[in-house]
């Protein structure tokens, strides 16, 4: 049986019943199989000691004994957990070789780093002594002692050398740091001001990862110890239900259009276009589900068969001639692996997100990776509010509905209101008689060329590329709800009218709500609704708009109003007389702007009824629910913003 969790923690002394009491404590709330002390400061650890810090479970062990009072080191495992019997114990660390479920075996080495650079050196080198002698999946845990990146440290005293030997080590030999939840730093000397560390990190190899791809560190509370505790989850990433997505190589293939076409025009018109249209991408939605299972398939599994065809049919000629429908079998199998091949690292392309390789490029191994560990990185492993913590899932959604329920979902009374007059802003004085007139579809169809092919899928799923595609079998229905749009009958738009909101940490320790950015992906009608509007108006935004306006404008920079400060600081100095610079900022503008004054503005700027009546209708009909860890929650109707 694997493994479901590993905690480490440089305890600092186990030699006191207190320690060992904060250590069983620490091992019953995080309910790890595995547990790996460091500087034990004992010099033989008894199995009365076992029992009474650890309990009855942890029935195996081993350890490094201290030196004096310093250093030693303890690794113990529950008895259910299968090893190989194999470990080894060396000058600053510990090995065993554990069974994994699928019969792979893999080997822990839990380190202890020493302090002296003389001594590092050693480490370093008995660290790879070890990988040459333990092949196969490896994983290292424990207190380094070291660390490779600027960032592990919160003042500039680096010893650059030994730096770079770690980060040469890790490159040696393939190694990546799984990414940690929690605390950006696991060491403090407790001084005033405090000099901060990431001593203590997991590192493992590419193929320990296939085993535990869902693996999770998290950081606990430190007690008493300088240290604190990590916990490695190997299967605490909960992956979500998979929603569709439309998948950029499905126009290439044979039947794709046949498939929309009939699935498309098999949903009946009914009264409202809105409706119509979402029951359209419904049924599109679950014909290409079908079809992609039945004729895609299991890309990995139809991949293997091909193969091993292909090599019995090359075992068989080496023995005798083969037939004519032999051959004509072996060309077209040589032919179809190379396609399965090119469709399969195009799936994992699509899933990794990387920009700077192209499709079709190599290698499919290093979009997996890619995209493991983004989800890995992004996944949020707990949430503070109120000083309560949260780990739970249902309790982590609880917090975020709550919390964007409040931003999105409420809407304050207003009590006053703002004479725009007074603030010296014209009215009517822009002619806007161009943004009512009905869309056409010439403007559409120059929209949709516009649209990104495959970023951002909404709810729906569906992506630009989708449209182009199909345009000329949903071009009818499309127009007839855009037309809809335009002649302001908006009832029934909410189902087209919905988003995802999925949180992207600001920082690497994000713990809040608010530490999270927003990023929302809007269902792609409404998408491509927005974006006709916002063509209309982008030829009008250069008069509308302020010059010392420089963000979202097209020709302008944002990086302009730094030389603007920067300038106009120059000219106070040279006043040479007492001067306030202030910086300005309100803090999520975008997400608390009240609907009225949008529309007074937009009113007072000279926007006609017709464009008023849409922007109106698109804000009451939209709806939200925020993605955790890829799970949405309860759907938020906005109230402002």
């Amino acid at each position: 049986m694997d493994p479901a969790k590993i905690l480490t923690w440089n305890v600092r002394g186990f030699n006191s019943s207190a320690r060992q009491d904060s250590v069983r404590t620490l091992l019953e709330a995080s309910r790890a199989d595995i547990i790996y002390v460091q500087e034990t400061k004992i010099a033989a650890i008894s199995q009365r000691v076992i029992l009474s810090a650890l309990g009855s479970d942890f029935s195996d062990y081993i350890d490094l004994p201290a030196v004096g009072a310093s250093g030693g080191i303890l690794v113990a495992w529950q008895r259910h957990i299968q090893t190989t019997g194999n470990h080894r114990v060396d000058t600053n660390s510990a090995s065993i070789q554990f069974c994994a479920e699928n019969g792979t075996p893999w080997w822990l080495t839990c380190v202890y780093g020493p302090q002296g650079n003389s001594e590092k050196v050693f480490f370093l080198q008995e660290l790879h002594d070890i990988r040459g002698a333990c092949n196969g999946p490896w994983i290292l845990v424990g207190d380094f002692n070291l660390i490779y990146k600027d960032e592990d440290k919160n003042n500039s005293n680096y010893n650059r050398a030994m730096m770079g030997r770690f980060r040469r080590f890790i490159d040696d030999l393939a190694l990546k740091e799984i990414p940690l939840h929690g605390r950006k730093y696991t060491w403090s000397n407790r001084q005033d001001p405090p000099t901060l560390v990431k001593l203590d990190r997991v590192l493992c190899s590419v193929d320990w990862e296939d085993i535990f791809p869902c693996c999770l560190l998290q950081s606990m509370a430190s007690d008493d110890s300088d240290h604190c505790p990590l916990l490695l989850g190997l299967k605490d990433i909960k992956t979500g239900w998979r929603r569709f997505h439309f998948e950029s190589f499905w126009p290439q293939l044979e039947g794709f259009q046949e498939v929309v076409a009939t699935a498309w025009n098999s949903v009946p018109s009914v009264s409202c276009p809105f409706l119509t249209l979402d029951a359209k991408f419904k049924a599109v939605t679950k014909a290409l589900q079908s079809w992609s299972d039945k004729n895609v398939g299991h890309v990995n599994s139809q991949l293997a068969l091909a193969r091993e065809v292909l090599h019995q049919l090359e075992i068989a000629n080496d023995r005798r001639a083969l037939s004519p429908q032999e051959v004509w079998l072996k060309n077209n199998l040589k032919k179809h692996t190379l396609a399965l091949a090119s469709l399969k690292r195009t799936i994992a392309w699509s899933r990794s997100r990387i920009g700077w390789l192209r499709d079709g490029d190599a290698n499919t191994r290093l979009f997996h990776l890619h995209s493991r560990h983004r989800k890995r990185k992004n996944f949020i492993g707990r949430l503070i509010s109120e000083n309560h913590i949260y780990t739970a899932h249902e309790d982590k959604a609880r917090v975020v509905d709550d919390f964007y329920d409040k931003l999105l979902g409420t809407s304050e009374p207003r009590e006053h209101t703002i004479n725009l007059l007074e603030l010296g802003i014209p009215t009517h004085t822009h002619n806007l008689a161009d943004l009512d007139s009905p869309f056409t579809e010439e403007e559409v169809w120059l929209t949709i060329k516009q649209l990104p092919l495959d970023k951002a899928p909404g709810p729906d799923g569906f992506t630009g590329r989708f449209y182009k595609a199909c345009w000329s079998i949903i071009k009818n229905d499309i127009m007839v709800a855009i037309s809809a749009v335009w002649s302001r009958r908006l009832r029934g738009l909410g189902p087209l009218n919905t988003a995802y909101i999925t949180l992207i940490p600001k920082k690497e320790d994000a713990e809040q709500p608010k530490d999270f950015r927003p990023i929302s992906l809007v269902h792609s009608f409404a998408k491509l609704i927005t974006k006709l509007l916002a063509n209309r108006l982008a030829g009008q935004l250069n008069q509308m708009v302020s010059p010392n306006q420089s963000a979202f404008i097209k020709g302008c920079f944002i990086q302009d109003n730094f030389m603007l400060v920067q300038q106009t600081a120059r000219f106070l100095h040279q006043q040479k007389q007492p001067r306030i610079l202030l910086k300005l900022d309100i803090s999520k503008a975008f997400d608390s702007v009240a609907w009225p004054f949008l529309l007074e503005v937009m009113e007072h700027l000279g926007f006609g009824q017709i464009w008023r009546d849409i922007i109106s209708g698109l804000l009451c009909s939209s709806s939200t629910q925020v993605l955790l860890n890829g799970i949405p929650g309860e759907r938020i109707s906005h109230w402002r913003g």
